[in-house]
């Protein structure tokens, strides 16, 4: 399933549809210029499965990472956290 989504990825960046897709596609379009461009629904994709991805990798940190410190390094941590955006 990985593999499919990479080839899915490869041939939305480089424009080349599937065999099957190409013949479909001929007989209800002719516009060549069309293929190869990154569609809103595109870009929207990447852009949910980045948010899934980025909020599972947070999830995993705050189970993993925050739910075990001590409250002496949470506390340490948060305050890093305020002296660090006071510099910004």
């Amino acid at each position: 399933m990985l593999a499919q989504l990479f080839q899915w990825i490869k041939r939305l960046s480089t424009g080349t549809p599937a065999e099957s897709e190409e013949r479909y596609s001929k007989s209800f379009c002719d516009e060549e210029n069309d293929v190869g461009r990154w569609t809103f629904m595109s870009v929207f994709i990447v852009f949910t499965l980045s948010l899934y991805v980025v909020a599972g990798l947070g999830y995993y940190a705050k189970v993993h990472v925050w739910d075990d410190m001590s409250e002496a390094q949470k506390e340490a941590v948060a305050k890093a956290m305020v002296v660090d955006t006071q510099y910004l």
